[in-house]
This record gives C-alpha cells, sequence and structure tokens, in this order.
C-alpha cells in the first residue's frame, strides 16, 4: 500500500481551468475518468498505431506507483507515465497552462461511453508484445 489510502476510488474529471504556464514543458494527460485501486490504475488509453496490439474495448487495469504525491501509471508499451497528483482530497494534472481537476464519483455518474472502466478486469499482462503476429487483432 502507498499511504495514499484516501485516493482509492473512482474518479473523474470535474474542471478544467487555464492557469500561468509553469515553463516545465509537461502535458495533460487525456483521463476523463479512472480507477485506482490501491496498487493498480483502470483508465482509457487510446490506441494510435492500428498495427499494434490493444485491448477490445481501450481500457487498461495498469500497474500503478506513487513519486511523492504524484500517481503514474505504467503503459502497456512504454515508460512510466504520470497520471495526476494528489491534492488534499482529489487529484489534479497540471501542465502547458491548464489544471485538469478530477473528483471522487459514484459508479452511476460515469457517463455511458466511458463506462467500460467499471467492468472487472484482470491487470495487464505485461509480457505481450506490442506487435505479436500470433495474436488475433481485438474484435472491431
Amino acid at each position: 500500500m502507498s499511504g495514499h489510502e484516501d485516493a482509492i476510488g473512482l474518479w473523474q474529471l470535474q474542471e478544467t481551468q487555464q492557469v500561468a504556464d509553469d515553463g516545465s514543458g509537461r502535458l495533460t494527460n487525456d483521463a476523463y475518468t479512472f480507477r485506482y485501486d490501491g496498487d493498480t490504475v483502470t483508465l482509457r488509453l487510446a490506441t494510435m498505431n492500428p498495427a499494434m496490439w490493444r485491448s477490445d474495448d481501450d481500457f487498461y487495469r495498469l500497474e500503478a506507483r506513487w513519486d511523492g504525491d504524484m500517481l503514474s501509471y505504467r503503459p502497456p508499451f512504454g515508460d512510466w507515465a504520470e497520471l495526476a497528483a494528489w491534492v488534499g482530497d482529489h487529484f489534479e494534472d497540471s501542465g502547458s497552462g491548464t489544471r485538469r481537476i478530477f473528483g471522487r464519483v459514484g459508479e452511476d455518474e460515469v457517463p455511458e461511453w466511458n463506462r467500460a472502466v467499471l467492468a472487472p478486469r484482470e491487470p495487464h499482462d505485461y509480457s505481450i508484445e506490442p506487435v505479436d503476429p500470433g495474436r488475433p487483432p481485438p474484435a472491431a
């Protein structure tokens, strides 16, 4: 456990604010809803390369870790990525002059187009290769 037990739950974008650019060059992510269970993060990730393996619904349950108050996740085929910082009682993702504030929500508050985040799923299998000719592509 991380010491961030209050962060366990279902989180959804509540507000986007324009703020002074801090000059860090950091871009905000495009997460809308995510679930943190204390060990993993479940969220939707876009697959840009049509030849690359992806889940059937573009949702993944991924390894998570904390660096101070920053929650990060390990995508299927990449290095650790920052998701959002724990600020008091909510998450915030800031970068390039934008602050995205995530509030805790109930399952009934998740929009239909993002409800796959609620489905039980196994943690991602990191042994999967980005392009595996022996693995069939996901159903369209």
